[in-house]
């Protein structure tokens, strides 16, 4: 009865150690639009961008300004009086002879207000075109979110097309190892026996050193490739197998851009309303509006605005000590102000030359993006060509490789073959299927990157 339950406490710690459950693409891409940092970071630029509208249409608003001081004077100044009948007779006028205030004195207390309001009322444009340079960059940050999505949505597509093709050329190697194992044991003991040189022999052992070396490289892809898709998903424990793959629907993807007419594919790569187009014809937008706020700023152009100040200075509390008001403390003043640059050292002129070499390099740069669109447009579509191509060839050497193999197995069932021949027979058809499996993963580098420059970037194939 013990030994039952020791049986199921294993059983279920064993259930707990193997995933019970695994990632779709589409889970995979909601964990990294959740938490890849670029991701972030371009969601936070364009918040701050929004924030920087809000601020440039403040510019319509008054600004408003109030300062308050108060003071304590330690050692006021004391009341000044004299005595009247120092000064005249006092018998003579029949007055009273008594002490007459001329100075109150200071009070320990001082109050200063100053309230200020300023209105631009003219300003040749500059706040409007604020406004539009803001909400121009914030359109930008924008376009630059929605590309850096679509650039990680095709790095975790091909990513996770090129970890399920390297898991099966590990597996294929792992029967490869088998395979040469075996070859290694004949060659020994047809070296023994006198049957073979020992230089085939040892040719035998550096085609097993060979395959070490290549199943240590794809060991190393695939942490590489786990690692990168880690980082990419922010899913720091992911491993090999809670990835989903449908590689079904991968090659109908595939298909169905291979049957898409050149021309029309390349015309979509190449449209203005591409997102990394729209992008760059927003950054040469903004620097035409930073031209027209720079002209706006030349010499002698006058901004106008008006000012309202009112100020209060005196030693009661307004509001709330008594009397405040009486001591007439107060004043208002309104103010229309006028302000321009009249020399510069020419500063001005230069500002509105370097906005005009802005629109210039960004018309630049709009040509030359779509010059390096065109490039990478023709070197992929090539690639799709020639893997499917090799694929053909690779699948036709793989039947005829078949073909002579079941001759081989038939020789050696009636003991007229050799076992050798036959297993390198199966290590070159393995071979033809690890050479599909690595051209696939370049067909999905360029299936996904097909799909990035037309704009279908975003898509999730699962």
């Amino acid at each position: 009865m013990m030994s039952m339950k020791k049986l199921l406490i294993l059983l279920v710690i064993s259930s707990l150690l193997v995933p019970v459950f695994a990632y779709t693409a589409d889970e995979l891409s909601s964990s990294m639009l959740a938490k890849n940092p670029d991701i972030r970071k371009a969601r936070e630029d364009v918040t701050k961008a929004d924030l920087d509208v809000r601020d440039a249409k403040g510019g319509y608003s008054p600004t408003i300004d109030l300062t308050v001081t108060g003071s304590y004077i330690a050692n006021p100044i004391d009341p000044i009086r004299i005595n009247l009948g120092d000064y005249i007779d006092t018998t003579v006028y029949g007055v009273k002879n008594d002490y007459i205030t001329l100075y109150k004195g200071q009070e320990s207390m001082y109050y200063q207000f100053s309230l200020s309001m300023t209105q631009p009322i003219f300003t040749w444009g500059k706040i409007s075109n604020a406004v539009k340079l803001y909400k121009s960059i914030y359109e930008a940050k924008m376009l630059q979110l929605e590309d850096a999505m679509d650039k990680a949505q095709t790095e975790l597509n091909t990513r996770i097309a090129a970890l399920h093709y390297l898991l099966q050329i590990q597996n294929l190697l792992d029967k490869q190892a088998e395979i040469v194992s075996r070859l290694v044991e004949l060659a020994d003991d047809a070296q023994k026996n006198g049957m073979m040189l020992s230089s085939d022999a040892l040719g035998v052992k550096v085609q097993a050193r060979q395959l070490d070396v290549a199943k240590a490289q794809v060991d190393q892809q695939v942490h590489l490739m786990m690692t990168e898709l880690g980082n990419l998903t922010g899913i720091t424990e992911l491993t090999s197998g809670e990835i989903e793959f449908d590689e079904a629907l991968f090659t109908s993807a595939l298909d169905n851009l291979y049957k898409t007419d050149y021309s029309i594919l390349s015309a979509k790569c190449l449209s203005d309303n591409r997102t990394n187009f729209q992008l760059l014809g927003k950054l040469s937008s903004i620097a035409q509006t930073a031209k027209d706020i720079a002209g706006a700023s030349v010499n002698w152009k006058p901004d106008l605005a008006l000012v309202v100040n009112a100020d209060y200075s005196g030693s009661r509390l307004p509001f709330v000590e008594t009397d405040w008001y009486g001591k007439d403390d107060w004043s208002a003043t309104v103010t229309v102000a006028l302000k321009t640059t009249v020399l510069d050292g020419g500063k001005a002129i230069r500002n509105v030359k370097r906005a005009d070499s802005g629109i210039q390099s960004s018309e630049i740069d709009l040509q030359s993006a779509k010059a390096k669109v065109r490039s990478a447009v023709d070197e992929n579509w090539t690639n799709l060509a020639v893997g499917l191509a090799q694929i053909d060839y690779q699948s036709a050497l793989a039947s005829q490789l078949d073909s002579k193999n079941q001759v081989n197995q038939s020789l050696l069932d009636t003991g007229y073959g050799s076992e050798s021949d036959y297993l390198q027979g199966q290590l070159e058809r393995n071979n033809c299927e690890i050479e599909i499996l690595r051209t696939r993963i370049n067909l999905a580098t360029a299936v996904y990157t097909l799909l990035y420059l037309q704009g279908d970037g975003s898509k999730v194939l699962d």
